[in-house]
């Protein structure tokens, strides 16, 4: 098939759109990858957090002194913190992961409009050189009758 200019340039925004497509879903990947490790470090986070308020319920059913006290809460403190911090990792990665996918959404949507596009020009061409074929046979026969009337005569 000849490919004229407008194909070309279906073709280049096609090669273009599945470049796009491939370059988000890697992002996806990554950006799915930074969330689980995300979420595994508030998990961790999370089980200190339980741990050491078990430790500082236990110390304090046992006694303990006023610097072990503030030492505890210091801690845990600082733990929560985190906890805080990472809850706003997530959400923030969580957008990102959205925002990757509608980007991913866009660009496949663009792929199947020069996919689709293409194969219509290529239908058209196909119809075309049918239409051209038909025509040729067509011409042939007029002139195997034409030559054969003319041979009876």
């Amino acid at each position: 098939m000849n490919k004229n200019p407008s194909q070309l340039a279906f073709l280049t925004l096609k090669k273009l759109a599945q470049k796009s497509v491939d370059d988000n879903l890697l992002k996806l990947k990554k950006a799915n990858e930074n969330q689980d490790k995300a979420k595994s470090q508030l998990n961790v986070l999370n089980d200190y957090y339980v741990e050491y308020q078990q430790k500082l319920n236990d110390a304090l059913s046992g006694g303990i002194k006023g610097y072990e006290l503030n030492n505890f809460n210091a801690f845990i403190a600082t733990i929560e913190q985190g906890i805080e911090q990472q809850k706003k990792l997530l959400l923030t990665l969580d957008i990102k992961q959205k925002q990757i996918t509608n980007q991913l959404n866009q660009s496949q949507k663009n792929l199947n409009t020069y996919t689709t596009l293409l194969n219509k020009q290529y239908n058209k061409y196909l119809q075309q050189q049918n239409r051209l074929q038909q025509k040729l046979t067509d011409e042939f026969a007029q002139q195997q009758l034409a030559r054969r009337l003319l041979s009876e005569y």
